[in-house]
């Protein structure tokens, strides 16, 4: 089983800046604590390749991809099971869609640790853009608040992280953290494509055309 993680983790090796976060997350999290994934690029390099031990610790959509599910899914997730510590992965734009529900969290002091990776963008859609359609940029920009202090305007406990590291650091604060939410703000920039490991290749011959 090592020597076949190992061999993925080498194939994966161009996603580097997701793995090193997602090592950063894998460290600081229990065996028996949860995952949940919100629609963003660590999400989709966490499917490939972040060590899950047990069943029902790793929450995803899988590729129904609902955007913005993240924040209420986790908070119904660490509701549920108060016992583990429950770590949520966002990027900037699916955030948005139900971060208000910090207000929730607060009320109930629910310990949900929230990750925001931050690109200022939708940057899968931006990614896309980009290579396929000439940079022609529509739609995929954003503009954000500052997710620290938007957290903090409700109550919860906000940091920012600018490294695994300091990933590391502060998720072993909001985990030791067991009366309320806290929030973790991750600048990020354009991140390395997973499609290439996601897109796999036919494994069947086209169809031949009738004869005429």
């Amino acid at each position: 089983m090592q020597e076949r993680q190992a061999k993925l983790r080498n194939r994966l090796s161009k996603l580097a800046p997701q793995l090193g976060y997602l090592d950063a997350i894998r460290a600081e999290l229990p065996d028996d604590g949860i995952l949940v994934e919100d629609v963003t690029q660590l999400a989709f390099a966490a499917r490939l390749a972040y060590p899950v031990y047990g069943p029902r610790t790793f929450i995803s959509p899988g590729y129904q991809d609902p955007l913005g599910w993240g924040y209420a899914t986790a908070l119904g997730v660490q509701d549920a099971r108060r016992d583990v510590p429950v770590v949520l992965i966002s990027g900037d734009g699916g955030f948005l869609f139900t971060g208000a529900e910090l207000a929730t969290a607060v009320h109930h002091r629910i310990p949900l640790v929230a990750v925001v990776f931050n690109d200022g963008a939708y940057g899968n859609v931006r990614r896309i853009q980009e290579e396929r359609f000439g940079n022609r940029i529509i739609a995929s920009n954003l503009t954000n608040p500052d997710f620290v202090r938007y957290a903090e305007s409700f109550g919860a406990v906000a940091e920012k992280a600018r490294d695994p590291e300091g990933l590391r650091a502060a998720l072993k604060r909001g985990f030791a953290r067991r009366d309320g939410p806290t929030l973790i703000e991750v600048p990020v920039g354009p991140l390395p494509s997973p499609w290439e490991f996601i897109n796999l290749p036919r494994v069947r011959g086209r169809r031949q055309q009738a004869a005429t």
